[in-house]
């Protein structure tokens, strides 16, 4: 039970840390709804913003919580195979974010392409 309530709080602080950023700070704030590319816009700079950290918090959260199970259990063998398989989840969903983040920083440091939130026009 104390490891349920353990990880449900760090994953709420993760959550609200996140979320925050992007709609407490005033950063994704000045769109309209009035038309779809307010909409768009607003999407964009949520997914940014709040979601991508998200994925990477989540992914860092699966990894921890892999090598907690692995080390807690070292006489039960079926709960070190699901440690393991966390560990390896996490390790390549890692590994995937990174490497598509860093894709993208070479692709717009070489066509000197801004790294910017796309705005439509329109705005």
């Amino acid at each position: 039970m104390k490891k349920i309530v353990l990880l449900s709080n760090f994953i709420g602080g993760i959550l609200m840390f996140s979320f925050t950023e992007a709609a407490g700070t005033g950063v994704c704030d000045n769109y309209s709804f009035k038309n779809i590319t307010g909409v768009v816009n607003w999407a964009s700079c949520f997914l940014y913003k709040a979601v991508v950290p998200f994925l990477f918090a989540l992914a860092t959260v699966a990894f921890i919580w892999g090598v907690i199970t692995y080390y807690l259990n070292p006489e039960n063998e079926e709960k070190r195979k699901k440690g393991k398989s966390f560990i390896v989840g996490g390790l390549i969903a890692l590994f995937v974010m990174l490497s598509i983040w860093g894709l993208v920083s070479i692709l717009t440091g070489t066509f000197e392409l801004s790294n910017t939130i796309p705005q439509l026009p329109g705005q």
